[in-house]
């Protein structure tokens, strides 16, 4: 998703790299990217930032998506439920058509509705996906789990194994 989103030519001063090829004897060469990477911290913002301003520009020839992207997206991870099957198609068509228009493609779809999920080209589902709608997989997005079949999300939580003090408490609040 990164790599699809064009840095402005005055940001890419920040982006700068020294890059020398296997000829240790040469000076590196400077190089900027021209593209949003990976580890940079205000990444996720950007990508965010870029997809919620495509929905808003977008939003009266894609409202379903338009919303989806602005309520149930984060990043490239939508995780929405609407009431009826032809409105989930809608919503399918809507939501493809402007991930295009910002030149991103969308994958891993996954449906508990069969109708919905036969629209859905195969290379574009979620691994292991039976048609038949028998033994739905469950699907891991941003930490939440959500089982298919039973059209439910849930958590995966494993106790500590040593008696809970305030100590490790503390010590385990650090980490977030």
């Amino acid at each position: 998703m990164y790599l699809q989103i064009e840095l402005i030519l005055k940001d890419r001063r920040y982006h700068r790299f020294l890059w020398r090829h296997v000829e240790e004897n040469k000076n590196p060469g400077l190089f900027e990217f021209t593209r949003v990477v990976f580890g940079v911290n205000s990444s996720p913002f950007q990508a965010q930032f870029v997809i919620q301003k495509h929905a808003e520009k977008y939003k009266k020839k894609f409202p379903l998506a338009a919303e989806t992207v602005d309520k149930s997206t984060y990043m490239d991870d939508s995780m929405d439920s609407v009431e009826t099957e032809e409105k989930a198609i809608e919503l399918y068509n809507q939501l493809t058509q402007l991930w295009k228009k910002t030149r991103m493609t969308t994958r891993k779809w996954i449906s508990n509705s069969k109708t919905l999920m036969e629209c859905i080209p195969i290379e574009a589902r979620a691994a292991k996906i039976n048609i038949n709608m028998e033994n739905l997989p469950t699907v891991k997005t941003l930490g939440v789990y959500w089982e298919a079949a039973k059209d439910m999300f849930t958590f995966s939580y494993t106790l500590p194994s040593e008696p809970v003090t305030s100590k490790r408490l503390k010590t385990h609040l650090k980490t977030f």
